[in-house]
């Protein structure tokens, strides 16, 4: 795909993932309509960033999320990508989580971010055209200590995004699934740290790199990838030798608090 003049909406687009996304649309040419909960970072990127547009959206809401799109369709007259990659992350062993956490990671990292889906696919069915990038994460392949509820919530996410990209595909829609490892955004800091002080080997990557590879998947009509391709390997293990591969998904991520 060429992404010259095409119509792109970013979902938490204010850092990390989304950031560097909506960045590297721009800079090859696309529309980029800027989605996140903060209108003032919103508004400080729509500045900086060519052809782009600030949407603040609490993708929670329905209203916000059917307004996103609205603004799509009345600013440039179709979406030809969803970039579906708001989330939040709870690092906390699953005992210590609030009910109060776990449902507000189930409210964006599912709920939401399927709404977002769902809100755009009439869009591009009368289009008979157009991609869903759904960001989950290998969180949502493999279970990781501390991260009980974000790995539900991805799972839960990964599994619709898998059942779209099938029913969807009749109408010219495709859907890409992305699992990234370990990148380095404010959201997954506090891994990073814990990880660093307890002297565990963890490289994060960039977010410019999962950026890339998304953008290559879409022109490359892939079905799903995994960033940095490495990861693949647990998600592989974990399918034949479960209990192997969360001996390596604990040394991997280095989330123990003990």
């Amino acid at each position: 795909m060429d992404f010259m003049n095409k119509v792109a909406i970013v979902t938490g687009a204010s850092s990390g993932i989304g950031l560097a996304t909506a960045r590297l649309l721009s800079q090859r040419g696309a529309k980029v309509i800027l989605a996140a909960r903060s209108k003032e970072k919103l508004a400080a990127l729509a500045r900086e960033i060519p052809n782009s547009i600030a949407v603040p959206t609490d993708v929670t809401d329905p209203a916000a999320v059917k307004n996103m799109v609205r603004r799509a369709v009345d600013a440039f007259g179709r979406v030809d990508i969803l970039i579906n990659n708001a989330g939040v992350l709870v690092y906390k062993k699953m005992e210590e989580t609030t009910p109060q956490e776990v449902r507000r990671v189930m409210e964006v990292n599912f709920f939401g971010a399927a709404a977002c889906a769902m809100e755009v696919l009439p869009v591009m069915e009368k289009q008979k055209s157009g991609v869903i990038v759904n960001v989950s994460s290998v969180a949502g392949r493999v279970g990781l200590p501390n991260l009980g509820y974000y790995c539900a919530s991805k799972f839960a996410f990964t599994g619709f995004s898998e059942t779209l990209r099938q029913e969807a595909a009749s109408k010219g829609i495709r859907v890409i699934t992305v699992s990234p490892g370990t990148v380095y955004t404010p959201m997954v800091k506090q891994i990073v740290d814990d990880a660093k002080a307890k002297g565990k080997k963890l490289t994060p990557i960039t977010p410019e790199r999962v950026a890339e590879a998304m953008l290559q998947a879409i022109r490359r009509k892939k079905l799903e990838i995994f960033v940095p391709r490495r990861t693949r390997i647990l998600h592989i293990i974990h399918f034949f030798l479960p209990l192997f591969a969360e001996w390596l998904a604990y040394r991997y991520r280095a989330t123990d608090r003990a």
